[in-house]
């Protein structure tokens, strides 16, 4: 387990605080912070090759303020297994067929099926059997929902004509399409160089007509107006902003934990 963030500002110990915990493929992340999610008391983000109960309960160790009392807590899983079938198209009992025909899924993991009213949609995914067994046991008050779901609240509630929204972790990158309050895409990918971002946002915009000068791209994540990547996506959109944080990250830039921060926000 290598840690690339963390902060530590404990803040008011009466103030109602929220858990909040992000798993990926390849990252777990929490933060704590109050209900409205604009104070920012603790966060942590770490990498594995593969996360598994070990892995887990090591993190723990290493962050013994997961063990406190919470108001909410509340988790998002991370995992690109995920289908999107309109709510007239979906049926529970072949569910588990869906994702094994995308992606030959095995035993190993679970299928969960989410609704999302707000897009008329179900959304399918699959998590680790191990995940699931290990955050049911640690916080089984918790509240759960898949990163996508939780994308599509914010894209509908952004309001724009045309948008895309491209979340960036250290290996891969999410993008949500959206046009007129209404999801295109919301899709997972690779990424080893700045041009295959490029190819794949181009291709994009390309497959659903959408235009390079007007369309407004939305960036969160690990990504720096510094960097080469930013760069070579300046050249190509002219509305390329960062979509930031409702809490001050203090050194580190603010969009870097924006959709934990949009997870955060679910509080109720």
């Amino acid at each position: 387990m290598k840690q690339l963030f963390h902060i530590d500002n404990p803040g008011d110990s009466s103030i109602p605080k929220v858990l909040s915990i992000r798993f990926g493929q390849q990252y777990v992340c929490f933060s704590i912070s109050n209900k409205q999610a604009d104070q920012l008391f603790h966060l942590a983000y770490c990498t594995s090759a593969e996360w598994n109960e070990t892995e887990l309960d090591e993190f723990i160790v290493a962050y013994p303020v997961l063990t406190n009392s919470f108001y909410q807590v509340l988790i998002a899983y991370d995992y690109t297994e995920s289908s999107l079938v309109p709510i007239q198209d979906y049926r529970q009992e072949e569910s588990g067929n869906v994702l094994r025909s995308l992606y030959g899924r095995g035993s190993a993991a679970i299928t969960i099926a989410e609704a999302v009213p707000q897009s008329q949609l179900y959304n399918i995914f699959a998590v680790p059997k191990e995940i699931i067994d290990w955050t049911n046991r640690k916080f089984p008050s918790a509240k759960c929902w898949h990163q996508y779901t939780i994308g599509i609240r914010n894209s509908n509630a952004a309001g724009t004509a045309e948008s895309l929204f491209v979340d960036f972790r250290k290996e891969d990158f999410t993008i949500m399409a959206v046009r007129q309050g209404k999801l295109l895409l919301a899709q997972s990918y690779e990424y080893v160089s700045p041009e295959d971002v490029l190819y794949y946002l181009l291709r994009i915009t390309q497959q659903f007509s959408l235009s390079q000068e007007e369309c407004k791209v939305c960036l969160s994540g690990l990504v720096d107006q510094q960097s080469t990547l930013y760069k070579e996506l300046y050249q190509y959109f002219i509305h390329l902003d960062f979509r930031e944080a409702t809490w001050n990250a203090g050194d580190y830039p603010a969009h870097f934990f924006t959709s934990l921060n949009d997870l955060a926000r679910c509080a109720s």
